[in-house]
């Protein structure tokens, strides 16, 4: 069985990173983010806001799946 990158909360809901794993995955979303926040959002909103909607639910998903149980 997978070591877990996610766990509960201590406080509040939610999910945050408890391995290496789940930092890695967290800074490359955060660097995503800001990435294109500086390229697209004021060139091209619909683009930037597509983009980051799909790069949330594609975080969201690596969490709920590889979280502890």
């Amino acid at each position: 069985m997978m070591r877990p990158w996610f766990g509960p909360r201590r406080y509040g809901w939610g999910l945050t990173p408890i391995s290496w794993q789940g930092w890695v995955v967290t800074a490359a979303y955060v660097a995503a983010v800001f990435a294109l926040a500086i390229t697209l959002s004021t060139t091209q909103p619909w683009i930037f806001w597509t983009l980051l909607v799909a790069a949330t639910v594609a975080y969201f998903i690596v969490a709920f799946l590889t979280r502890r149980v």
